[in-house]
């Protein structure tokens, strides 16, 4: 059963308390789709890049952020991924992801934004007076079925990547969009080569992000994560029926004791996952409080999915208006520490558990592991191999 919404009125008395406690620490939102709006409206990604200075279209641009107190973003590289895409057909995914990535680099050198990878990064750059600035990739359908790319994104600073959007792909099974998918992979879960991509995460310090992931994903790649996993803009399914949002038996999943994975979850305003009967500002916190009273209010983080969803919440419209949010769970009670955790504490603590499980396992041999669908391997290179290579290969060979 739902909790209670609470009457709108009780938390303007604790909006002053909840700007300064936002002007002392960091409020870290950890999906933001702005370079799909940026690449959207201006083919130049350089001139893109210096518009953010707005006023922008969509929910996000730098005078909102300011006003609304926003410490860090997390800034989602997004394609289209359309279920029923064959895996192995040659696609643009890899080089559009990147070209993304490239708009997120161009942005990080304008002087309101700084790179950021975990809790020191955060915390500099809050100190500077400028937006921590995270890299996500939101499905794993930019990996290219290929480990070799996602070591490639780790280079080049992405901290986490969502194994699915709205399709299946050659890694994870999808919750989809609504509609029910066609199961795919063992039990709607991890393929093979998605069990390596789990362990080559954890090796090279990329978060897992479960949101849009299958109920049966979800749960094997906490069994098989030896580092806190990520939601990163996901609400409660006992709340919100909608199979983008999490089951019960997976929040259980989630905590700080013994057995279980240290993640956090970050709740998200997009209207379809708060529930579509009055998507309120209250029923966000709702989803807050019912996931924090399931897990700890240690696991709980705010994911907005601003410039990713036709319609925010009424009372969360745009990035004004973070402070509203922070008030209300001021007025339910939430102490100042608490609310410390809510806004980026929780999530910086991930952070650095990712990057201790990283160091933990450096020592470790990179996967090999190949997408077993792949038909150019070896195939068009060993035809274009040179004559003196191919003389070796086939001596090798007798």
């Amino acid at each position: 059963m739902a909790p209670p919404t609470r009457p709108r009125s009780g938390r303007e008395k604790y909006r002053q308390r909840a700007l300064d406690l936002m002007s002392a620490h960091p409020l870290i939102d950890t999906h933001v789709d702005l370079p799909l709006i940026l690449r959207a409206v201006n083919r130049n990604p350089v001139e893109g890049a210096e518009q953010i200075a707005g006023p922008y279209p969509g929910h996000v641009d730098v005078p909102r952020m300011r006003q609304g107190k926003l410490g860090g973003i997390f800034m989602a590289v997004w394609l289209p991924c359309r279920p029923g895409t064959d895996y192995c057909l040659p696609s643009d995914d890899v080089r559009d992801a990147l070209e993304q990535v490239d708009q997120i680099q161009l942005i990080m050198r304008e002087k309101d934004f700084q790179y950021a990878r975990n809790s020191e990064d955060t915390l500099k750059a809050f100190k500077a007076g400028k937006f921590a600035t995270f890299i996500g990739v939101e499905g794993g359908h930019m990996l290219g079925n290929s480990l070799s790319i996602l070591r490639i994104w780790a280079q080049l600073g992405v901290r986490y990547i969502t194994l699915t959007h709205t399709g299946h792909n050659a890694f994870a099974s999808s919750a989809g969009s609504g509609d029910p998918l066609d199961p795919v992979h063992p039990g709607n879960g991890l393929s093979e080569l998605g069990k390596e991509l789990i362990k080559e995460m954890n090796r090279t310090g990329i978060m897992i992000d479960l949101s849009h992931v299958s109920d049966e994903t979800m749960r094997q790649s906490i069994q098989l994560s030896k580092a806190p996993v990520l939601f990163s803009h996901s609400n409660a399914r006992t709340l919100c029926d909608h199979p983008r949002n999490i089951p019960d038996d997976v929040l259980d999943m989630i905590g700080s004791e013994e057995g279980k994975n240290n993640g956090v979850i970050h709740c998200v305003f997009c209207d379809k996952f708060v529930g579509l009967e009055d998507p309120t500002l209250e029923k966000v916190a709702d989803h807050i409080e019912y996931i924090a009273k399931k897990c700890g209010k240690a696991h709980v983080g705010i994911g907005s999915d601003f410039d990713g969803i036709d319609y925010s919440v009424e009372g969360l419209e745009d990035a004004t208006k973070y402070p509203d949010l922070i008030s209300e769970m001021m007025a339910r009670g939430w102490t100042d520490e608490e609310i410390i955790g809510l806004m980026g504490g929780n999530l910086m603590g991930v952070m650095d558990e990712v990057d201790r499980v990283q160091q933990q396992l450096k020592d470790q041999k990179p996967s090999g592991a190949v997408y077993d669908q792949r038909t150019d391997l070896p195939g068009i290179w060993l035809e274009n191999l040179p004559q003196l290579a191919r003389t070796h290969l086939e001596e090798r060979n007798k």
